[in-house]
């Protein structure tokens, strides 16, 4: 099964997670399944098909998401399991799933599982009991839920890309569509795309066709709600000190202060929500 590259993706773009890609490549060869988990459009596709070109020669097995029995189909068809009873009829998904499971005993495969969150869950379950096999995984998702075959798994999280490399890749995004970008668009860019490599093609390809855009559509953000309402009612200390003074003037205002800080509050966590961007739920 070939994976699917993303109508984005540039050709002949380099491994912008190559240390990433070494230490998991060292963690397959090993022995040890993966979770690698990124915001949409960090790159974990990619990183995939990198890591897979070092990993030529091995038993690979490549999985997108499909129905349960398209799934192990497509598992037994890579691995070169005969999906055919002896009796020349074709397998049941059960009797398929326990004659791999008898190959994954004693042969070593890698599979390398991208969108994994979007497998059935029976799919899931099944991977999850080849782990006791000679079966290593690398298995990509962008938010997986807290259960099953994910909470096995060690955990690797894609940090936005820094600097230098979001640069370079607007920069081969905009000579792959044969435009010139000043020093101030290309700043520009990269505040929109947040260190998100594919938010970085898409903002080049959005100023190639002129659309005026202005907000960012990245997901790394932080609430400064908190703070705000901390900071509010830090203002009620001002009513114990007028206790603590005994004055009249300061425990009328720090009165003021908390029924302000209490309101501020209310009014800030009623707000209706900004309607989501990509990557964000």
């Amino acid at each position: 099964m070939q994976t699917q590259k993303s109508s984005l993706a540039l050709r002949g773009s380099p491994c912008y997670r190559s240390a990433e890609q070494r230490r998991i490549v060292a963690g397959l060869l090993s022995g040890n399944s993966l979770l690698v988990v990124g915001e949409p459009g960090s790159g974990k596709s990619s990183l995939a098909h990198f890591i897979a070109q070092d990993l030529t020669g091995f038993r690979l097995v490549h999985l997108k998401a499909s129905t349960p029995k398209q799934m192990v189909e497509s598992v037994a068809e890579q691995l070169g399991v005969d999906p055919t009873t002896l009796e020349g009829k074709k397998m049941t998904l059960n009797q398929l799933q326990v004659t791999l499971f008898g190959d994954l005993l004693n042969q070593t495969a890698i599979f390398i599982c991208d969108d994994a969150e979007q497998y059935p869950l029976s799919f899931r379950q099944w991977l999850e009991s080849l782990l006791s096999t000679k079966t290593v995984m690398l298995v990509l998702a962008t938010w997986p839920p807290a259960k099953d075959l994910f909470l096995k798994l060690p955990r690797l999280e894609l940090d936005p890309l820094p600097e230098a490399p979001i640069r370079d890749c607007i920069q081969r995004a905009a000579t792959e569509l044969g435009i010139r970008l000043k020093p101030g668009q290309v700043s520009n860019l990269m505040e929109r795309c947040g260190g998100n490599p594919m938010l970085a093609k898409r903002v080049v390809l959005e100023e190639h066709l002129g659309l005026k855009i202005t907000g960012p559509d990245h997901t790394q953000w932080i609430d400064g709600t908190p703070f705000l309402v901390a900071g509010l009612m830090c203002f009620t200390l001002v009513r114990f000190l007028g206790l603590g003074f005994s004055s009249t003037s300061l425990y009328l205002l720090g009165a003021i202060l908390t029924v302000v800080a209490a309101i501020a509050r209310l009014l800030l966590y009623s707000l209706p929500r900004r309607k989501g961007r990509l990557g964000q739920r």
